[in-house]
């Protein structure tokens, strides 16, 4: 007859059910198991299992407390780490600039570290390859490459999309065209490759964010801060991250989030198009004080920002301030930067704004969010999507 045992809970023997103490330690054997014959019967229960199991269940509760404050402690020392990390290395860039040994490098090394990175890309798509062909699809990749720094870009396209039905599960083949499609202004194209590519490599940093930054662009706020959230905290990736997600907060008129966003990019470096960008938020929350602030701070940096110029005479004009309005309005005037929003405004004289610059081209139907508007917005996201998928 198959008898059932009770292990100590301190040296792990095995003991007799008629047992309290462990015969091997003498523990107090704390839980108490009874024969199955005697589970449904209510009048069999010894003085001593409720206190057995109070007993048991109290330590577990200890225990359990134990575990979550052990927890807390390791959470709190892990943020406090990352902090003093991310402290080390803004002090380690600031000391780099002062001493002179940024990371700057003269010409011929810029452009032998390009063709290194450009060699290694092709190895990698070449090594990924794993179809026959593979002569013809070498020189395909290497024929759209140069094609590519030549600015002939229909037929490097053509060289690309010929490799990719030779090798259409080559990941990297996919997004190095999807790549040169999103800076060809070729979205639909770029979205496409990136779409496959993430089919097949879903954990891909380069691929998530890129086509994040496609459905943000679209306006598909949802997927798009579904592939963005994950790269907010990677340290090439956070800054330009957190200026989609402060768009994405504009559009859908969520003016709060849309400022924290914008504070978060901010962290990374003095950038005239974020002040901007939060002047014209601040402008929207009716904060006229913070909003002329951010705008003057942006044309510090950049005094050749003429939307900056041109939303302080706005400002001005609504508090009626007649001499500032007319100041920032003939700087504005006399700039002329190539593609500032400004100008078809200052063209019609016109002061009486609802909606600030860089957010106007929302209400237009089928509106490119981070693409369309102002083009030195366009220009600066372009760039720094680029230093981050380099």
């Amino acid at each position: 007859m198959e008898r059932t045992s009770i292990y100590c809970q301190n040296c792990r023997t095995q003991n007799s059910l008629r047992d309290t103490h462990c015969q091997h330690c003498g523990t107090r054997l704390l839980l108490v198991v009874f024969p199955q014959s005697l589970q449904y019967d209510t009048n069999h229960v010894p003085s001593f299992y409720e206190d057995h199991l109070l007993e048991r269940v109290s330590l577990l509760e200890l225990r359990l407390v134990q575990m979550s404050e052990s927890l807390r402690i390791a959470m709190e020392i892990i943020r406090e780490q990352g902090k003093i990390v991310k402290e080390n290395q803004s002090q380690v860039r600031v000391l780099n600039k002062k001493l002179g040994i940024q990371s700057a490098k003269n010409t011929e090394e810029s452009r032998a570290t390009a063709h290194d990175k450009k060699s290694q890309t092709i190895k990698d798509i070449i090594a990924e390859h794993d179809s026959p062909n593979v002569e013809l699809f070498t020189k395909l990749i290497a024929e759209g490459v140069k094609l590519l720094e030549k600015n002939e870009e229909k037929e490097a396209f053509r060289m690309l999309e010929r490799a990719v039905l030779l090798s259409p599960r080559n990941v990297a083949l996919l997004f190095l065209t999807a790549k040169n499609y999103f800076f060809a202004d070729k979205y639909s194209d770029a979205k496409k490759y990136l779409e496959k590519a993430f089919e097949l490599a879903p954990e891909n940093i380069n691929v998530l964010f890129l086509l994040g930054v496609i459905y943000a662009d679209e306006a598909d706020t949802e997927k798009a801060r579904l592939f963005l959230s994950i790269l907010a905290e990677n340290e090439k990736t956070s800054h330009i991250v957190n200026f989609i997600w402060g768009i994405l907060a504009a559009f859908e008129e969520n003016w709060a989030e849309s400022v924290a966003a914008f504070k978060l990019a901010l962290e990374k470096a003095e950038i005239p198009e974020l002040h901007y960008l939060l002047g014209a938020v601040y402008f929207h929350q009716n904060d006229d004080i913070s909003a002329l602030q951010h705008f003057q701070r942006a044309i510090s940096l950049d005094r050749k920002y003429s939307d900056a110029w041109f939303m302080q005479a706005v400002i001005y004009h609504l508090q009626k301030d007649s001499e500032r309005e007319k100041n920032m309005f003939q700087n504005a005037s006399e700039l002329k930067e190539a593609g500032a929003q400004c100008a078809e405004f200052l063209r019609k004289n016109k002061l009486n704004l609802e909606i600030a610059l860089p957010f106007q081209h929302f209400k237009k139907k089928n509106a490119r969010l981070l693409t369309s508007g102002a083009l030195r917005l366009a220009r600066f996201l372009k760039a720094e999507i680029g230093k981050a998928i380099e």
